[in-house]
């Protein structure tokens, strides 16, 4: 059976375009579609309703040492209002999924997973159970709704009663939207260097998006359904569970697990530590590919499955790839004209540099490419794209 949020309802009413989706029911676009939405939350804001992820409730006096136990990342570095970005990982560090966890309080932890992976995750996190920690499925109970984008701030400021969390990724607190309380965490995942995640309980999310949406139009801030959601983390290079991330790949294989894996000497041991500790070090033995951004240099396609080449031989091919819209910049902020760039992640043989020049075949035509370091920059409250035609690596 297919599961609905507690906003099918408001998207079916207001033409978002439903599909199925890991078991759910959501909007893929809305009227104006996937170009107009990734654009909208570049220069203004987006809102997404992404209450089909998992969400695991973990308390009591031993909820931070299971933790460290269990996930790659160091929950010891956390105290209330703190969230960080974390895997959990099997004994040959390969992912089950990629997590993010939020300590909401003392002894209190939020874990967020996967929608995919919602059921294997409990299963496996319920068998690991230990004395002293409580462990629930709050994904029917709590709602998750993330605002993004460059006026995200401006918009919340107007409708929370309390001031939002400090300044800096990964701060939250409590806070309070008309009688609703609810959870709020400068989180994200598009990239956008102003970002946040509410959490509200199921039976009042309607009410806090109808707000949400009502006050953003104003200032040209948009739901956003599943197809500009993942072309908005494609162009920030986040990888994707199933496509960047798989159960047989190593971890360390892509490159955005370093801001989740933690291997300090002084931390102990964890499932998977073993592994990871060989897979840090490199080399064709531990890493024989791993994932690069690569970036389009003419018109043309590239998408999953792509093959990449370089100097006539295979190099790897993508694990995520399409065309992305992009804002002409003047003077550090988008103006009124936009482009598309065709831009992918490629699993990639472990020789392969920044830099590199290669070729993307697709459906038998061949494109001109270059291996990145990243698609985009930081400009102040905007996330800019890369010029790659003038020589940006």
């Amino acid at each position: 059976m297919t599961a609905k949020t507690p906003l099918h309802d408001w998207h079916a009413a207001h033409g978002g375009k439903l599909v199925d989706f890991a078991g759910w029911r959501l909007p893929v676009s809305y009227g104006d579609g996937l170009i107009a939405e990734h654009l909208a939350t570049r220069k203004h804001g987006g809102l997404f309703d992404i209450s089909h992820m998992g969400r695991f409730a973990v308390r009591g006096p031993q909820a931070r040492a299971w933790l460290g136990e269990l996930l790659t990342n160091d929950p010891a570095k956390l105290a209330p209002g703190l969230a960080q970005y974390t895997l959990i990982s099997d004994e040959a560090g390969c992912p089950l999924d990629d997590a993010y966890l939020y300590q909401q309080a003392p002894e209190q932890y939020l874990l967020v997973v996967n929608a995919a992976n919602r059921d294997k995750d409990r299963e496996w996190l319920e068998q690991h159970l230990a004395e002293g920690v409580e462990f629930a499925d709050h994904s029917a109970r709590l709602a998750m709704l993330a605002v993004q984008g460059p006026d995200s701030e401006k918009l919340l400021a107007t409708l929370l009663a309390d001031p939002l969390p400090p300044a800096g990724r990964n701060h939250g607190g409590y806070n309070r939207m008309g009688g609703v309380e609810l959870y709020v965490s400068r989180t994200g995942y598009t990239g956008e260097p102003v970002s946040f995640e509410l959490f509200p309980p199921w039976e009042e999310a309607e009410g806090v998006w109808d707000k949400l949406a009502a006050s953003g139009a104003p200032m040209g801030v948009v739901p956003v359904g599943l197809g500009a959601r993942d072309t908005l983390r494609l162009e920030a290079c986040l990888p994707l569970y199933g496509h960047e991330y798989t159960s047989e790949r190593p971890i360390m294989s892509v490159p955005t697990a370093k801001f989740g894996v933690d291997l300090n000497p002084q931390r102990g041991d964890f499932q998977g530590r073993a592994a990871l500790e060989a897979q840090a070090l490199g080399g064709a033995e531990n890493l024989p590919q791993r994932v690069f951004a690569v970036a389009g240099l003419a018109k043309g396609m590239m998408r999953e499955g792509s093959v990449v080449l370089t100097g006539g031989k295979t190099l790897g091919e993508l694990t995520s790839g399409t065309m992305i819209p992009a804002w002409q910049f003047a003077d550090g902020e988008p103006g009124q004209e936009h482009y598309n760039r065709p831009l992918g992640l490629a699993l990639l043989d472990g020789g392969a540099q920044v830099g590199q020049e290669v070729e993307i075949n697709y459906r038998k035509r061949t494109l001109p490419g270059r291996v990145v370091k990243s698609f985009t920059r930081p400009q102040g409250r905007y996330l800019q794209p890369m010029q790659f035609d003038g020589g940006d690596k």
